[in-house]
C-alpha cells in the first residue's frame, strides 16, 4: 500500500478513537442505568470496533510493506 493510504487508515483509525473518547465523556455525565447511557454504550462500542478494525489493516499494511 502506499503511504497516503496508510495516512489515510490512520486517520479514520484517529477519527474513530476521537469519538469513541468524545461519548465516553458524555456518559460520564450520565446515569448508568438511563436508556440514553445505553445508546452512548452502543455506539461506544461500534465505534472502538470500527477503530480496532483500521489497527489491524493499518498492521497488516506495514507488513506487506
Amino acid at each position: 500500500m502506499t503511504d497516503l493510504v496508510l495516512k489515510q487508515l490512520r486517520f479514520e483509525q484517529a477519527r474513530l478513537d476521537l469519538q469513541a473518547e468524545r461519548l465516553r465523556s458524555r456518559q460520564r455525565g450520565m446515569s448508568a442505568a438511563s436508556p440514553a447511557a445505553n445508546t452512548v454504550a452502543k455506539q461506544i462500542r461500534e465505534a472502538q470496533a470500527q477503530a480496532d478494525s483500521y489497527a489491524l489493516l493499518i498492521e497488516k499494511a506495514e507488513e506487506m510493506r
